[in-house]
């Protein structure tokens, strides 16, 4: 008896598709019997030519992909939890936190160069406000430039000259097998990562009971909880993209504890 087949959503960068194929896998260790497509759609934030701060903040990454699911296009999406709103749209929800990977920001730079040897006139990509913020904080003179654009972009960028070293996050590089490319790992507690970095979030249809119960196996729940707390401290402060703001809950010995900056 052949089982149902249900349609995947993401964005088509190749981060996304990753992440996409490594829910579709888990899914189909679950469950078997039934079929698991994937369906990439082009969304606002793949356009490099705006400012996210400016647009509608980091739901330009998600809003074609809960309009497919509204309209019924796909079954369930799968984002990058950081780039998920604290609001989603009406009738759809977060159903499951896939187990996190690597929650720390890395640099990558030309000569292997350390974040403490940049010097005043050398170039630092990024177009996050709370990396810039941390990056004052920790008085690097070298210019701070806008850059946009996938992983494979920004890496290009640094080994062409245009800047000396970008901001990364890890598990970018390292789920695309990138690891080889990073300079510097930042320690988490002193260079604060984005609420829910480092996991991957599943959303579907709220009514959508059968979608739920599968997605459910898939649920981490101490990924789950500690994101919820990061998020917690995002949407008590308005949920926007435009204040430089980090958060991380470490949990240790069935202890949470959250580290947070504005």
């Amino acid at each position: 008896m052949s089982g149902k087949t249900y349609i995947l959503g993401t964005r088509s960068s190749p981060l996304a598709m990753w992440q996409a194929q490594f829910v579709q896998w888990l899914l189909e260790e679950q469950w078997p019997e039934d079929h698991f497509t994937i369906l990439g759609i082009k969304t606002t934030g793949d356009d490099q030519t705006i400012s996210i701060s400016k647009s509608g903040g980091k739901a330009v990454y998600v809003k074609e992909l809960e309009e497919a699911l509204i309209e019924r296009k796909v079954d369930f999406c799968v984002h990058s939890l950081k780039d998920y709103p604290v609001n989603p749209f009406e009738n759809c929800s977060l159903a499951a936190v896939v187990e996190r990977g690597e929650v720390r920001d890395v640099l990558v730079s030309r000569e292997k160069k350390l974040l403490k040897d940049f010097t005043r006139g050398m170039r630092i990509g990024t177009s996050s406000l709370r990396r810039k913020a941390l990056l004052r904080s920790q008085s690097i003179s070298s210019e701070v430039v806008e850059i946009r654009g996938n992983v494979e972009t920004r890496l290009r960028k640094v080994k062409d000259g245009e800047v000396d070293g970008v901001i990364l996050a890890a598990a970018g590089l390292l789920r695309l097998g990138l690891e080889n490319e990073v300079t510097e790992y930042f320690d988490p507690r002193l260079f604060l990562p984005p609420p829910g970095q480092g996991a991957i979030a599943v959303e579907c249809r709220t009514d959508n009971e059968d979608m739920r119960l599968k997605l459910r196996r898939i649920h981490h729940d101490e990924s789950g909880q500690a994101t919820e707390a990061e998020r917690a401290f995002l949407r008590a402060l308005g949920g926007s993209c435009s204040l430089p703001l980090g958060a991380w809950c470490e949990v240790e010995q069935f202890q949470m504890r959250l580290h947070a900056f504005l």
